[in-house]
């Protein structure tokens, strides 16, 4: 073996990505199993949340916004709007498809933010005020890392 079992101990300790991997996974579940109620979960939570922001934007538009690559993105709109929750409605000029809310998807909305602010304040609570904005200030920073950045 030309490694040691300290030496990968110290990679997965270490390791900003599967820190970072093995955290998302526990926030993605505790923000899923607080959206519960309402049946979505945090992903499509955000999908929603984002259409609501900016509406009759591009798929692509979305796309940039929630950082999901355009085929995983597609896949979650087929199933919002397949559940009634959101319009995909091609422009006029072009092969470019609109995205709306329905009044469905806009009820869902707001239940969504009402349990979202619940497990908000829940993790802001859990962590402190302070911290929990250190936190969200250290990931913005490492996105906006130079090396990080995909190349368009």
């Amino acid at each position: 073996m030309k490694y040691s079992q300290n030496e990968i101990k110290r990679i997965g300790l270490s390791c900003l990505n599967i820190n970072l991997r093995k955290t998302s996974r526990l926030i993605t579940n505790y923000y899923d199993s607080m959206l519960k109620p309402c049946g979505l979960r945090i992903t499509q939570f955000t999908v929603l949340a984002s259409i609501a922001y900016e509406e009759n934007q591009s798929i692509t538009d979305l796309s940039r916004v929630t950082d999901i690559d355009r085929t995983t993105l597609q896949r979650s709109l087929e199933i919002l709007k397949r559940d009634g929750l959101i319009l995909m409605e091609k422009k006029i000029s072009g092969n470019v498809s609109c995205l709306s809310l329905t009044k469905k998807g806009e009820q869902l909305l707001t239940k969504g933010i009402e349990l979202w602010r619940k497990a908000q304040d829940g993790i802001t609570e859990l962590m402190g005020k302070t911290e929990f904005k250190q936190v969200l200030k250290m990931l913005s920073d490492v996105r906006k890392l130079p090396n990080l950045q995909e190349e368009n």
